[in-house]
C-alpha cells in the first residue's frame, strides 16, 4: 500500500494511549483520577456510577472497588500531569503519538482511528484499513445520508410537533369549556340556592304577615271594634230621636246615663290600648363574611395543574350524562352484567335526599329510588353485577367492597361505628329471594369514617378513603394488611392540595395498581402497591378534558373502568392493547 502524504482532518480522531481515555477510546475530556491512580473522562465515570447505585463501583482497569465522593464524580481530583495543551495538541495533531516521526496516512475502520505506516504494520495489519483520501470521501457519503436522513426526521418532527400542538390547543379549548361550564353551573346552582332563599323568606314574610292580621282583626281590643261600638251607640241615639218615642227616649237616655253609653264606659273604651303588638322582622346570620367566604369555597377559583405527559394507557369515552343537574355528586356508580348501571347520588344543597338509579349504558333511565339521609335507611343490595355499591345502615357507616366470587356470591364489609375502630366481614349470599347473608368476621382496623373501600385480588390487602376529621383538613388514603389493625402505609401524593373522592384496585397491562380519584385536581393518580408501600407512579389519562371532578370508579367483567364525575357525567376508560 502506498503511502498517501494527505493530511488528517480534525474529525477523525487520533489515539496516544498516554492522552487516551480507555473506556471511550478517546483524547482525554476532563481527566479524573481515581484513588487506584487509573484516569478516566468525567463524563465516561457519570456514565459507569449511574449503572451502579449503591454508591461504589469497580475501576474499569484494575477493577479494585472505588467509593464514590459525596459530591459524586466531580469531587475527584482532576489528573493534573496531563495538560490541556497536550489533550488539545493530541486532538489536532497529524504526527502519530506513538511515532512521532510519522504521519498519520491510514484509517483503520475496525480500530476507527488513523495509524501511521508504522502501526499498520505493527498492530493493524490484518484489519480493515483505507488511506485517508479514501476514508474522507467515504465519510463523505455517509454523512451525506445522515444529512437526509436528518432532514426527513426534522421535516416529520415539525409536522408531529404542529399536529400535536393543534391537538393539545384544542384539548386545551375544550377543557376550558369543561371548567368555565362547571364555574357557571355552580354559580347557577348558588343562584337557584339562593333564589329558593328568597322565595322562601318572602313567603315566610306573606304566612307572618297575614298571621298578625289575622291576630289583629280577632283581638277585641282591636282600634275598628271600638270605632264599630261607638258607631252603634251614635246610631242608637239618632234612631231614638228621630223617632220620639217616649219609652225608647227614655230607655236610651238610662244607656247614655249609666249603662253602655254611660260617660265612663265611653272613657274606658276610648282610653285602653293593646297590651302586646306584633311585627314581622328579617332575622338572618351576623357571620356574612363567612358566608361569603364559604360561597367563594364552593365556586371555586381556576388553577393550573401540571401533569408529565405519559404515552397513553386508555381510552377515554363519555357514555352517558346521568343527570343535568351540575351539584350532581355521584358517590358510586356500578356496571352489571346484565349491561344495566347503578349511579348513587348524595344529597346536596339543592335536593334532601340521597337517590339511586339504575340505568341502560346508552343513558335510558330504568329506575329510580330515594333514600331519605335524615331517617339513614338502607340501599337495596344488587343481585348481581361487578361489586356493591355503599350502603349506610343505622348508626354506622358500612360499605360494600368489590365482589370475590362470580355471581356476587362472596364479598367483603366494612362496618364503622365511629369509635375509631372498623371491622372487615366476610360475606356470604346464602338466598337473594329474600335477602339472606352470613357474616363472618374477618378482623378490626382502625380506622375513622370512612368514604370508600377496595380490597385487591388476593384478598389480602384493603384499601380505605377515610373521611377528614377535622375541617379543612383532606381525606386519607391507607393500606391495610390483613390481619393487621394498624395501617401499613398511608398515600402521599405529589400534589397539594388533594381531594381523593374514591379507591378502586384496577388491572393495567397485566399489573394490578391502585387508582385513586381526586375530585379536585381533575385527575386520577396511578398508584404503586408494591412492598406494602404506596407510591405514585403517574396519571391515568394525564389532562383528558372529559375528566372534570371524577367522583367514583369501578371495573366491570370486560376490564374496563367506570368513572362518574361531578355534574352527572359517565365515562368508561378502556386499556389500549
Amino acid at each position: 500500500m502506498a503511502a498517501s502524504k494527505s493530511s488528517a482532518p480534525s474529525s477523525l480522531s487520533t489515539r496516544d494511549e498516554s492522552l487516551t481515555c480507555p473506556l471511550c477510546l478517546e483524547t482525554f475530556r476532563t481527566p479524573k483520577i481515581l484513588p487506584c491512580l487509573h484516569t478516566f473522562c468525567e463524563c465516561c465515570l457519570k456514565d459507569l456510577v449511574h449503572n451502579h447505585p449503591a454508591g461504589t463501583f469497580p475501576c474499569p482497569s484494575c477493577r479494585q472497588e472505588v467509593q464514590l465522593p459525596s459530591g459524586g464524580v466531580s469531587a475527584f481530583r482532576n489528573n493534573f500531569y496531563i495538560k490541556p495543551e497536550d489533550l488539545d495538541k493530541a486532538r489536532n495533531s497529524n504526527v502519530c503519538g506513538k511515532h512521532p516521526q510519522k504521519e498519520l496516512e491510514v484509517y483503520c475502520g475496525e480500530c476507527d482511528f488513523l495509524v501511521c505506516v508504522i502501526c499498520l504494520i505493527d498492530k493493524h495489519k490484518s484489519h480493515d484499513v483505507k488511506f485517508i483520501s479514501e476514508a474522507i470521501e467515504d465519510f463523505k457519503t455517509q454523512l451525506g445520508k445522515h444529512k437526509s436522513r436528518l432532514d426527513d426526521c426534522v421535516d416529520t418532527v415539525k409536522k408531529n410537533a404542529a399536529e400535536k400542538l393543534k391537538n393539545v390547543l384544542q384539548e386545551l379549548k375544550d377543557k376550558k369549556s369543561l371548567v368555565k361550564d362547571a364555574i357557571l353551573n355552580r354559580h347557577a346552582t348558588l343562584q337557584t340556592a339562593l333564589d329558593k332563599c328568597r322565595d322562601d323568606a318572602l313567603t315566610s314574610l306573606d304566612n307572618i304577615t297575614d298571621e298578625i292580621e289575622k291576630e289583629l282583626r280577632a283581638n277585641p281590643d282591636c282600634q275598628q271594634e271600638k270605632l264599630q261600638k261607638l258607631a252603634r251607640l251614635k246610631h242608637r241615639v239618632q234612631q231614638a230621636v228621630d223617632r220620639g218615642a217616649g219609652c225608647e227616649l227614655m230607655t236610651v237616655a238610662r244607656e247614655m246615663r249609666c249603662g253602655r253609653g254611660s260617660q265612663e264606659a265611653v272613657q274606658k273604651l276610648t282610653t285602653k290600648q293593646m297590651t302586646t303588638v306584633c311585627r314581622p322582622v328579617l332575622r338572618f346570620s351576623a357571620t356574612f363574611g363567612s358566608t361569603l367566604e364559604h360561597m367563594r369555597d364552593y365556586m371555586g377559583s381556576a388553577a393550573k395543574m401540571k401533569m408529565v405527559v405519559s404515552p397513553p394507557e386508555v381510552t377515554v369515552m363519555e357514555q352517558f350524562r346521568c343527570r343535568e343537574d351540575p351539584d350532581t355528586d355521584v358517590c358510586f356508580v356500578c356496571p352489571m352484567t346484565d349491561g344495566k348501571v347503578w349511579v348513587s347520588h348524595e344529597p346536596n344543597m339543592t335536593r334532601e335526599g340521597a337517590t339511586s338509579e339504575e340505568f341502560s349504558t346508552d343513558g335510558k333511565l330504568v329506575s329510580i329510588s330515594t333514600v331519605d339521609v335524615r331517617e339513614r335507611k338502607t340501599y337495596a343490595p344488587l343481585k348481581d353485577g361487578s361489586c356493591m355499591y355503599p350502603i349506610p345502615t343505622p348508626g354506622t357507616l358500612a360499605t360494600y367492597a368489590k365482589k370475590t366470587e362470580p355471581h356476587l356470591t362472596r364479598f367483603f364489609r366494612l362496618n364503622n361505628d365511629l369509635t375509631g375502630q372498623a371491622t372487615v366481614f366476610n360475606t356470604k349470599i346464602l338466598s337473594n329471594e329474600p335477602l339472606e347473608t352470613e357474616w363472618t368476621t374477618e378482623f378490626k382496623i382502625k380506622c375513622a369514617a370512612h368514604r370508600a373501600v377496595d380490597v385487591d385480588a388476593s384478598e389480602q390487602l384493603f384499601v380505605v378513603l377515610e373521611e377528614a376529621q377535622v375541617q379543612d383538613l383532606q381525606r386519607t388514603v391507607r393500606l391495610y394488611r390483613r390481619p393487621q389493625s394498624d395501617a401499613i402505609a398511608t398515600y402521599s401524593p405529589p400534589v397539594a392540595p388533594f381531594q381523593p373522592s374514591d379507591v378502586c384496585f384496577y388491572t393495567l397491562g397485566g399489573h394490578e395498581v391502585l387508582l385513586v380519584a381526586d375530585e379536585l385536581n381533575d385527575a386520577i393518580h396511578l398508584v404503586n402497591v408494591q412492598d406494602g408501600r404506596l407510591s405514585f407512579a403517574r396519571y391515568l389519562a394525564p389532562g383528558c378534558p372529559l375528566l372534570v371532578q371524577p367522583t367514583a370508579l369501578n371495573t366491570d367483567t370486560r376490564g374496563r373502568l367506570w368513572v362518574a364525575c361531578r355534574g352527572g357525567r359517565i365515562l368508561t376508560c378502556e386499556p389500549i392493547n
